[in-house]
């Protein structure tokens, strides 16, 4: 498990309050996921968590000694499946071939290591994507919408890995609107409204019994 610690997060859009957590002890298990209305804060909550957005009085520990973070959507370089990983060596130059071809081997990609990364198909994207995320040598993954758009077989592919991994040992933070999908892999639900987290507990507790009406309301248009 990892633990995640947010105090004095306050974040605003033209005058909207976005994020708004004044403190809030977040433990990452298994996968844990970040579930709320549109434009309820969990990508921004994501970004936050990354490091990708920061302010002076942020306050944001981890246990996690490494984390990286996967967009709904990831750029590629114009270059191979295979050295798109490579590039990886700038950041960890201790990173192997051999390990990149561990990689590839993992997320069923290794047949697709000579095609340009650009080229792949969506799903193939988000296992590149993934895969990257995971030569980082992260134990805690951040995932924003990992399966959005994408066919159930690809889906499904994607649900499995990720499940592979964290049996290993890997923590997920997962943002999702997919509740089937949430009921499938997820241990543990944190949910988000107009900026503030509401409630959070064990998936199986929180579909069944809500102990806030924001949640109760929110589960009844989703079922």
């Amino acid at each position: 498990m990892v633990n995640i610690s947010l105090s004095n997060i306050s974040i605003r859009k033209q005058d909207r309050l976005v994020l708004d957590i004044p403190h809030f002890n977040l433990p990452c298990h298994r996968i844990t996921a970040i579930i709320g209305p549109n434009g309820a804060g969990k990508s921004m909550l994501l970004k936050t968590i990354a490091g990708l957005i920061k302010q002076p009085e942020f306050k944001i520990t981890t246990s996690a000694n490494q984390v990286s973070i996967v967009l709904t959507q990831t750029p590629f370089i114009k270059m191979s499946v295979l050295e798109n990983l490579l590039f990886l060596r700038d950041a960890r130059p201790s990173l192997s071939l051999n390990q990149v071809h561990h990689a590839l081997k993992i997320f069923l990609l290794n047949h697709l290591s000579d095609q340009p990364a650009t080229k792949l198909s969506s799903g193939e994207k988000q296992r590149l994507a993934i895969a990257r995320a995971y030569l980082m040598g992260s134990d805690l993954l951040i995932l924003d919408e990992p399966t959005a758009s994408l066919d159930p077989q690809s889906t499904a592919l994607i649900e499995s890995k990720v499940n592979e991994l964290a049996h290993s040992g890997i923590c997920f933070l997962i943002a999702s609107h997919d509740f089937a999908q949430v009921k499938r892999i997820c241990d543990h639900i944190v949910f988000v409204k107009d900026g503030k987290i509401i409630e959070s507990g064990s998936t199986t507790s929180f579909f069944s019994t809500p102990t806030t009406q924001a949640a109760k309301e929110f589960i009844s248009t989703h079922l």
